[in-house]
């Protein structure tokens, strides 16, 4: 009987260990799916590796050069306006790009001719440096007499001048031109002038002034002179109830006659008189303003050069004369210290030990465009390459960036068919405690009256 015990017991387990064996063996085998994920995997999606931006400039330009072409008025009966102010200002800006590393690598080269702002000789030197350079594609000129001129050259060459006499028909006619302005047009700014005596007429109104505002424009023989009064900007005072009286003009000399002209503007009624030149230009019309007594009967505004250093070097120890005048401003200036670039530019004057007879605009604005310049030759580079930059590669890198800006002092701007900033403040020469004159901001930037021509 036991024996029989014995031997049931032993079938059972040996039937306990094969039933477990098949349930251990049945576990490590992969399942239908398992097998399924093993023989057929999931396909991972192909990554498309996007093709980086060609920077040419990550390639460095090293011994190659770029020249900044710029023709101005060195000598001649007009050079002291400008002084040697803003030449000082291209060259420490282009000492400090090339000391950063240049342009792309590339080394920046002045190629500064006198024109002595003759009409003839802007051409003759224009026509020299395109036949120099074949891949001329900017130049910079600094007065009305090139923006006249060199438009219609610069437009069948395919070359940006970038110019900073701001005569209206010859940068919108036609529109879409290659003439690009440092500041606002003169009608455009006439215009804003215009708009703010109007809307501050009760609080800046003579004595005795009536409601009615009458304007004589006074300015220098010539495109410049004449740059205010176009017929746009005559038709927007008149549309603000404001009479523009027929221009009056004197000549660009130290011994012109503005008694005559200004004693014809005070015949005709006006109590604003709005000043059209730069300079001595500028202080002439003040100090005659003073020595006819009236001074005090008017208000006193200016284009945007009359608001200067140079005309207060003209004026001398009369510069509080100048006491009062408005002027029409479209950059950030010295005093504007909370400017980054101001005080770049602060710091760059005070480290070439300049005197503070030149601590005028014509150093800001030069020193400011560099820098504007050299962006767009950089985005230039970076779009076509060097040996393909042309003046079509310059000037479609301008319309990609749009408004450019000089190290926030100025701006341009090629937005669409513009081609002069719209924006100015207005300024008023203050004297201080210090027996000088600041230039005080009265209105902040505002956007002014479009002025241009109608599109041909």
């Amino acid at each position: 009987m036991r024996k029989r015990i014995l031997y049931l017991l032993t079938i059972l387990l040996v039937s306990a260990l094969i039933l477990t064996g098949c349930r251990s063996a049945e576990e490590e085998e992969p399942t239908p799916e398992d097998t399924t994920e093993e023989e057929m995997p999931m396909e991972e999606e192909e990554e498309v590796e996007e093709e980086p931006a060609v920077r040419y400039c990550d390639d460095g330009l090293d011994g190659e050069t770029i020249t900044y072409y710029s023709q101005a008025g060195l000598t001649g009966p007009l050079s002291t306006i400008l002084g040697t102010a803003f030449v000082n200002g291209l060259n420490d800006a282009i000492d400090e790009i090339n000391a950063a590393g240049g342009v792309c690598g590339a080394e920046v080269v002045l190629a500064l001719t006198d024109t002595q702002y003759d009409a003839e000789q802007e051409i003759a030197v224009y026509t020299q440096t395109r036949e120099t350079d074949s891949g001329l594609f900017s130049i910079a000129t600094y007065g009305s007499a090139a923006t006249v001129a060199l438009s219609p050259m610069v437009n069948e060459d395919h070359v940006v001048n970038i110019g900073a006499g701001l005569n209206t028909e010859a940068t919108y006619i036609p529109r879409d031109g290659w003439t690009v302005l440092v500041a606002p047009i003169y009608s455009d700014q006439f215009a804003g002038f215009v708009q703010f005596v109007s809307e501050n007429w009760a609080d800046i109104k003579p004595e005795g002034a009536g409601d009615d505002i009458v304007v004589g424009v006074v300015g220098w023989e010539g495109p410049f002179g004449a740059g205010a009064t176009t017929t746009e900007s005559i038709a927007y005072a008149e549309s603000q109830g404001v009479t523009v009286l027929p221009l009056e003009t004197y000549a660009i000399s130290a011994e012109a006659d503005l008694v005559t002209p200004l004693q014809t503007l005070a015949l005709g009624g006006a109590n604003v008189i709005y000043i059209q030149s730069l300079g001595f230009g500028t202080a002439q019309a003040i100090g005659t303003l003073r020595a006819l007594e009236m001074w005090d009967t008017v208000v006193v505004g200016a284009v945007n050069w009359g608001m200067n250093q140079d005309v207060l070097n003209v004026l001398g120890e009369s510069a509080t004369a100048m006491n009062g005048m408005y002027g029409m401003f479209p950059w950030e200036y010295w005093n504007d210290t909370d400017v980054p670039g101001v005080e770049q530019a602060l710091a760059a004057f005070e480290g070439g030990g300049y005197d503070d007879i030149d601590k005028g605009v014509g150093y800001l604005t030069s020193y400011a465009g560099v820098y504007a310049w050299a962006d767009i030759v950089e985005l230039a580079i970076n779009n076509v390459g060097f040996e393909n930059l042309t003046g079509d590669a310059f000037f479609d890198a301008f319309k990609e960036l749009g408004l450019v800006s000089g190290l926030g002092i100025l701006e341009m701007d090629v937005r669409g068919e513009t081609r002069s900033p719209r924006k100015s403040q207005v300024r008023q020469a203050q004297a201080n405690a210090e027996g000088g004159v600041d230039f005080v901001v009265i209105e902040d930037f505002f956007e002014l009256p479009d002025t241009r021509p109608p599109a041909e």
